[in-house]
């Protein structure tokens, strides 16, 4: 008798297990568990500067000086970069991830842990946008959460085929007691506004450091992007869109990535 109750207990569970696998497969997927965290490595924090100060977006405004000041409020600041790596001391270069990142000032998007060999680094190398065959290629390839995938960022012109590297837009007046009536926008694209970047570690103008990974530990290393340079010179009244194409916008966009290099817009200071 005893026999005859074991087998017909092992056969309802039989059947209940199957029942149980069978929901599960017609039903969601399960739950993936979250990624392992970053043991070895750096923690990349990017953050915009306005004369030192963190940029602020949609109240209060930042001080353009130019011949005839102007106050600027800034609505949208995002960015695509491509190659980023660490650079070791023998320059030798470490990719950081797949090497693509989209980094969004406004949405606060702007910190990013990466797996990298113990070591010293001298400096953060990228490029500022993508090679032509990736600018031009199916943005669709790309998976839901991925840099390039322009139903996430918003950073892909669908109908001209390419990616937005970097979009600023705002709003600025030419006085304290006006009102921000007059909009403001630069949108870097296209594969001529590419541009190539080493930053050596770092403050602007002191002597050069290292950023030490050491096993088992995550470094957090700051990027900070200097917009105020980005500006140098530049008088919106007499130029405030760029969508880099056509003679006049592509001169203006041009003049303001020029400017990322000529006046050191980008710092990588000594963790």
């Amino acid at each position: 008798m005893m026999v005859k109750i074991n087998k017909w207990f092992l056969g309802v569970l039989a059947v209940s297990m199957a029942l149980v696998v069978g929901m599960q497969s017609c039903g969601e997927e399960p739950i993936k568990p979250p990624p392992a965290p970053i043991k070895t490595g750096v923690q990349l924090n990017f953050t915009a500067l306005w004369e030192g100060q963190p940029l602020t977006f949609l109240s209060g405004y930042v001080k353009n000086n130019v011949t005839q000041p102007e106050y600027i409020q800034f609505l949208n600041f995002g960015m695509i970069i491509s190659k980023l790596s660490l650079v070791k001391e023998d320059g030798t270069e470490v990719l950081l991830g797949d090497g693509y990142q989209w980094i969004d000032f406004k949405k606060g998007r702007t910190q990013f842990d990466y797996d990298v060999p113990e070591g010293s680094y001298k400096a953060v190398k990228f490029t500022f946008g993508l090679d032509s065959a990736v600018n031009h290629g199916d943005p669709n390839q790309w998976g839901p959460e991925h840099p390039l995938n322009g139903n996430l960022t918003g950073m892909h012109w669908g109908w001209a085929g390419g990616y937005i590297f970097q979009a600023i837009d705002g709003n600025y007046k030419d006085s304290l007691t006006a009102i921000f009536n007059k909009g403001m926008s630069f949108h870097a694209a296209t594969d001529g506004m590419k541009r190539e970047f080493i930053v050596p570690v770092g403050a602007i103008g002191g002597a050069s450091g290292l950023i030490g990974v050491a096993t088992g530990k995550l470094t957090k290393v700051g990027f900070n992007y200097h917009v105020n340079k980005l500006f140098q010179g530049v008088e919106l009244k007499k130029g405030a869109v760029s969508h880099s194409e056509g003679t006049k916008e592509a001169a203006l966009m041009a003049r303001l990535l020029s400017n990322l290099t000529d006046f050191k817009a980008f710092e990588v200071p000594t963790p």
